[in-house]
């Protein structure tokens, strides 16, 4: 009965042996064949610096600059996302290298972000960054007191965006929408003679403040054609 049990349990023991030995064999075999691939590391903003201004003169596009890198040496492909909306549609896909140059507006906030691909298609996924183009002419927006000395008197106008360099004014005169054009070369303003109705008619012109957005000027104010008023005005922002 002893011997019986003794028999039973070497053949229980044997496979298991026979097994383990056929895994570790596997295993050692396997484990000589294993690669491990590197993928890109996160993209990091290089250019713009994010949530900028840029001043950009006579220049429509911009540089966009990134870093990322992979350990096996793969060439840097990314597909980069740009445009004005917070979420960025692809603008170009599978881009070769570390850079792109994309077109811009003055005015315009925009917003990229890159994802990386290594050889084996591996990605890597960047945050979303943004940038503004400056638009001149937005030191002059909003709310602006103005004193006309002619009549001692203080009222307040808001002015508003036409174009590139024209602004808008609510009430010229207290009365009037109407509209001056814009020098940034010149730092100068105009208003050209303009028919407000009823016999009114009116011009200006002065010059501005990049700093302050301040305008300061003199005026004409005719009536049926006869001069009824003329001073100066000052657009003081509040």
């Amino acid at each position: 009965m002893k011997n019986m049990k003794r028999r039973i349990l070497i053949a229980a023991i044997v496979p298991l042996l026979f097994g383990f030995v056929v895994l570790q064999s596997c295993t050692k075999k396997d484990a000589g064949n294993f690669k491990i691939y590197q993928s890109f590391t996160e993209p990091t903003l290089t250019a713009p610096v994010n949530s900028s201004t840029l001043k950009l003169g006579t220049a429509t596009t911009v540089d966009l600059k990134w870093a990322s890198t992979d350990q096996d040496g793969d060439a840097p492909i990314g597909d980069v996302y740009f445009g004005t909306d917070p979420k960025p549609p692809l603008f170009k896909a599978a881009n070769a290298g570390l850079t792109l140059n994309v077109p811009v507006l003055v005015g315009n906030t925009y917003y990229w972000k890159v994802t990386m691909k290594d050889a084996n298609g591996v990605m890597t996924y960047g945050p979303t960054w943004s940038f503004t183009i400056y638009d001149p002419i937005s030191i002059y927006l909003g709310a602006y007191t103005v004193d006309e000395p002619a009549e001692a008197w203080t009222y307040t106008v808001n002015f508003s965006k036409g174009g590139a360099n024209l602004l808008k004014i609510d009430k010229y005169w207290a009365s009037w929408p109407a509209v001056f054009t814009l020098d940034y070369t010149l730092l100068t303003y105009t208003m050209p003679l303009t028919d407000f109705g009823g016999g009114y008619k009116a011009i200006e012109s002065g010059t501005i403040n990049a700093t302050t957005g301040k305008l300061t000027g003199t005026y004409i104010i005719y009536e049926n054609g006869k001069n009824i008023e003329a001073g100066p005005h000052t657009y003081t922002k509040k």
